[in-house]
């Protein structure tokens, strides 16, 4: 694996928009985060072409959208490219990916949702990217989570050694209405944390994190963008819920494509981040699917985490793709065995 160089105050860091055009809907929201990154962590937004478009023109010209990805990677002085917002299709700027270029100038690449297409693309091809924050979902709210400002810090800045996630003991799902600018920068209401919770699984493993929203990842099987069966041997496979919630069944049929692809098969963990707008009655539905699955594959020995502070919740854990990490499930507890970023 490549890793990036770390984050420095004053570098560039170029906002793209490879799906939904967030930014030209809501611009308040956009900015906000921009000054979230210049106020808190010295960085200087640099705006590319297609960055605030309007959905209709972003809908119509994916290549634009792809050509955008290509020139932030190309330009020496930005060392990281940060998503603006989630989406829907960004798996159609794949085919326009220049991935050596890319690969040939590794930076600290980072969003969630619908970024999933980019990101895991770009990790299972040789490059560290980062499951985290967008501009407009999370770094504009993250003011409401010192902690996570300071995981931002130590993950990317810092290059911390051995970096533990610690389960956040407040949570909030969502935001309140983004066309009201008094309210830009507010979560939804916090709700006191349950912890994370180990299903199943007696051993500590290792494995390096890969994952992301289960709903884009869909999108990519049977595409030239889905990893080869080789590449999920000893795999940390890291999973979540979009605001779009499909139902704990739906969950399990997404779940046994992967068994007969071998998949649950090879990882050595599960991690399935808290599920978005979903109830008590609902969590436990899905807690049976899990252990339902990782049965009928012959995997009850699976360790298997659930309700983890990453994708649709605040504050996000940050997971980089492509990093080798312990998973206990005493605790349970995760930490990095390798810096997330080169020096």
């Amino acid at each position: 694996m490549v890793s990036p160089p770390r984050l420095r105050r004053r570098d560039a860091a170029a906002i793209i928009t490879p799906s939904w055009g967030g930014p030209s809907e809501y611009p308040a929201v956009y900015e906000h985060g921009l000054d979230v990154l210049r106020e808190e962590f010295g960085l200087r937004p640099v705006e590319m072409t297609c960055t605030r478009a309007k959905q209709a023109q972003l809908h119509r010209h994916p290549d634009a959208r792809a050509k955008d990805v290509n020139s932030a990677f190309e330009h020496d002085d930005t060392r990281a490219v940060l998503t603006s917002i989630g989406g829907d299709d960004s798996v159609r700027i794949l085919p326009f990916i220049d991935l050596d270029a890319i690969l040939d100038r590794p930076k600290v690449l980072m969003g969630f949702s619908d970024a999933t297409t980019l990101l895991t693309y770009l990790c299972w091809n040789g490059m560290t990217t980062f499951y985290g924050p967008s501009v407009m979902a999370g770094i504009s709210q993250m003011r409401n989570y010192p902690a996570q400002i300071k995981q931002v810090k130590e993950l990317l800045f810092e290059g911390k050694a051995n970096y533990r996630y610690r389960p956040s003991t407040a949570y909030s799902e969502g935001y309140p209405d983004w066309s009201r600018e008094d309210l830009v920068g507010h979560v939804g209401r916090k709700r006191r944390s349950g912890g994370w919770k180990t299903l199943q699984g007696e051993d500590k493993v290792v494995g390096r994190l890969f994952g992301g929203c289960i709903e884009v990842l869909e999108m990519m099987k049977g595409t030239a963008y889905w990893p080869p069966r080789s590449f999920w041997d000893g795999k940390m496979l890291f999973l979540e819920t979009s605001e779009d919630m499909p139902t704990p069944d739906n969950v399990k049929c997404m779940l046994r494509n992967y068994g007969m692809q071998g998949v649950l098969d090879d990882i050595s963990a599960l991690l399935v981040g808290r599920p978005r707008g979903y109830d008590r009655v609902a969590k436990r539905r899905l807690a049976r699917v899990l252990r339902q699955v990782a049965e009928e594959f012959g995997r009850t020995d699976l360790l298997i985490i659930t309700d983890m502070d990453f994708g649709h919740t605040d504050p996000q854990m940050i997971l980089p793709l492509g990093v080798k990490a312990e998973l206990d499930p005493a605790g349970p507890g995760l930490r990095l065995l390798e810096r997330a970023v080169g020096q």
